[in-house]
Parts: structure tokens; sequence; C-alpha cells
């Protein structure tokens, strides 16, 4: 399938580089204009926006914090379409450091690393949709905090400002012009049929079969875990948390080429509820909706790397969010 991507060869070099032209190379609104539709649906996890304009303004802000922000690309996996569009999954890292007042907090020239993921919906070499989840809690490691305090600044920020507490959930959406797909991909299959037993049927011994012995697993906050016992600690914390968690679907696709694992992405979302003790601490009863992405690293039939990204600071702000608005009944 031939599509249209302007001087760009394929369609990683065509993430790559409109993603440079925007920020490294500070095309920023103009770029914006060429390559984000007017009426973007941008689904974050720390918030919806559904204008160009709006894109532009959170550029902007982040720039002012971060000026000297590198975007490092990982990896991008892809699917094209009959009609003419494809849907990309960019990871990439942000590399930078806090020089400048923002939604962070005061400046404190501290290097920041944080992990991204961005899946986007391309017609014509325009981004018409898209999801990102940024792993905030890195953010506020590197910041010398934790999710939890950080989301209780923002959180109280924006109490005192009398503005709703951001963050993004199924009801701040609008109805999405693509139609999710699931790859038909045996290894895909398998990872997916893995991830249901284990977040939605809490079944953790599944981990033994879905993860190579001394598999990495980059989970939110800048961790690396290593193997079976470590991954298992993880998961059990979030379950605990939500022990009545749902998990969803959205997309998932594959990539296979020479010399590479098979490479799969998934979007996902969990939807619980804050019932128990576990990675999010005492139990508040707050409805909670975890968006989420991975992308992940099969040989064999084995996960050998995994990027697992949540935004943790998010989901602290909807506990902080419910425990405000018992307050104030």
């Amino acid at each position: 399938m031939n599509l249209d991507l302007g001087s760009y060869k394929d369609v990683p070099d065509f993430i790559y580089g409109i993603t440079r032209e925007i920020w490294e190379d500070r095309g920023i609104g103009g770029s914006l204009q060429k390559y984000y539709a007017p009426d973007i649906l941008l689904r974050a996890a720390t918030g919806f926006t559904d204008s160009n304009r709006g894109v532009t303004a959170q550029t902007l802000q982040t720039l002012h914090q971060f000026p000297d922000r590198q975007l490092v690309g990982e990896d991008v996996i892809w699917t094209p379409y009959g009609d003419g569009t494809f849907l990309s999954s960019h990871r990439l890292t942000s590399v930078m450091r806090h020089t400048g007042d923002g939604i962070l907090g005061r400046a404190q020239g501290r290097m920041v690393r944080s992990r991204i993921i961005a899946d986007c919906w391309v017609r014509d070499q325009v981004v018409v949709e898209e999801w990102l989840v940024r792993d905030q809690a890195a953010f506020a490691r590197c910041l010398g905090t934790d999710a939890r305090s950080l989301a209780r600044e923002m959180t109280d920020r924006e109490l005192r400002q009398a503005q709703p507490i951001s963050f993004f959930i199924p009801a701040h959406d609008k109805p999405s012009r693509y139609k999710p797909t699931l790859q038909d991909d045996e290894a895909l299959a398998r990872y997916l049929e893995g991830m249901k037993r284990l977040w939605h049927d809490k079944e953790t011994a599944i981990i033994r079969d879905m993860y190579f012995h001394g598999a990495a697993f980059h989970a939110p906050g800048g961790d690396v875990l290593y193997g079976h016992g470590d991954i298992d600690t993880f998961a059990l914390g979030y379950l605990a948390s939500f022990p009545d968690a749902e998990l969803k679907i959205e997309t998932a696709r594959v990539n296979r080429e020479p010399e590479q694992p098979v490479r799969a992405a998934v979007r996902w979302s969990l939807t619980g509820t804050h019932s128990g003790f576990g990675h999010f601490g005492e139990p508040t009863g707050a409805p909670v909706y975890v968006m989420g992405m991975a992308h992940a690293n099969i040989t064999k039939g084995k996960v050998m790397t995994e990027y697992f990204l949540t935004d943790e600071v998010s989901i602290w702000k909807q506990i902080f969010a419910h425990v405000e608005s018992r307050a104030g009944a």
C-alpha cells in the first residue's frame, strides 16, 4: 500500500521526523497546524483536548518548563488500513532539564527522563486522533518527590484556582472516528490472552508462562523490574488496590521484521474501585480509570522485554478528586 508521507521514506521515519520538527526544531504552532487536524481529538491520561489550539498551548507550556527537551525515539509499531490511514504507536523518552516554573512546580534545574507512548491515527500526513500516556511518576522521582505528592500538589493548585481537577476518563471523551482493531496474529493473541488472565482474571500464575524467566519489565516511575518475582509483586500492588478491576483491550497490533523480535503494541484500560490496600495506599472507594499502553518484545512465545506505561500521577488525582468531593458533600 502506498501511503502519502511527503518527504519521509516510511511510517517510522514520518513519526520520528514530525516529532523532531515540532519539538527540537521548534516548529511548534506552524508544524502542529501542518501535521495536526484543527479538530484533533487528543486523549492523554492528564486530560482531553479537542482542538489544535489546545495542543499548541500545552506544547508551549511544556517547552517553557523544559526548553532543552529532547525526544529520543525508541520504536514505532504501526498498522496500515485500506482507506489510506495508519495507526502508529510511538515509544519515546523525554530527556530535559526543569528550568521553568509551571504545573510541575517551581523550577529546580533537575534533569528529567520520562517515557511516553503515543498512538496516532494519521490520514494524509495529518494526525486526526491521538492517545497518549506519559510516565509522570518518573517526572516526580526525577524532581525529588513521588507520584502521590506531585498529584497532591497539582490537585491543591487546581482547587485554589477554582479549576476542575484534571485527568482523563471516558466520560470526558467525544465519539471517535477511528474504529479500534485487534490485529490477527498468533503471538499477539497469546500475549493478549496473558494480559486478560493477569489483569482481568487476577491470575498471577500466568506470569511464569507469559514472561521469560529473566524478562525486563519497564514499570511506571522509571523502574526496571527483572524476572517473575518482580513482575508478580508489581501486578499484585495494582490488583490489590483495584480488586474489581476490569481490563479492556482497546487496540493491538504487531510488527514482524527481520533480525528483530516480534514487537507488539497494545492500548488498554483498567476500570475499577480503589477498595483495597495496595500500590495506591489506603482505600478510598474512588472510581478509577487507568489509561494504559504497553510495548512488548516477544521471542519464542515469551515476553523478553515489556514497557508497561501508566500515569500514576493522574491515577492519584482521580483518588484525590473523589476524596475532595466527599469532603465537600
